[in-house]
């Protein structure tokens, strides 16, 4: 059995989906869930489509794309959030890749996985900005409180001072 049917049978447990490209960067096989990232009248031209030709990854730069960066690393890579842009839409990625093929000699491809973590970067992001604000509400809260209690400090000593006039003055009538 070639690589890319191992691919084809073991895809249906896959949890991502995925897309098998060629040396030359070109689609190969993929998924359902795969050409469910596109509108269809992209999904009916994925199979042999460049690379980036549908969806821009932001690590295919300089004409080098993620099968050329697996096959030149010589294993799987992978690459945490990056972005991707499909039909103008910005999404953030998990990307991994993989050689196959046989044990003793070149790669038939690479398996590319895809996890679209859009939603919870989105939702990281909100979190470290609420992180954010709670912080310095929490820092003007301390401000407030340092700044009431200095004031309360000195309304007590003025207090000090006023009672002690006070007993001067009421030893100096009664004496």
């Amino acid at each position: 059995m070639d690589a890319v049917a191992r691919v084809r049978t073991l895809g249906a447990a896959f949890l991502d989906p995925w897309v098998v490209m060629d040396a030359d960067d070109r689609v190969v096989e993929f998924d359902a869930r795969y050409r469910s990232l596109f509108p269809r009248h992209q999904a009916r031209r994925l199979g042999g489509s460049v690379c980036c030709q549908f969806l821009k990854l932001s690590v295919c730069a300089d004409g080098v794309h993620l099968a050329s960066r697996c096959l030149a690393a010589g294993g799987p890579v992978r690459y945490d959030e990056i972005e991707a842009t499909l039909e103008g839409e910005t999404l953030r990625l998990i990307a991994s890749a993989a050689p196959i093929g046989p044990d003793d000699g070149p790669p038939d491809g690479v398996l590319i996985l895809l996890r679209d973590v859009s939603d919870l970067a989105d939702m990281q992001r909100k979190y470290r900005e609420m992180l954010d604000r709670e912080t310095r509400a929490g820092e003007a809260l301390r401000q407030e409180i340092t700044r009431k209690t200095k004031e309360l400090m000195d309304t007590n000593m003025e207090l000090n001072r006023v009672q002690k006039d006070l007993m001067r003055f009421k030893k100096g009538l009664f004496g």
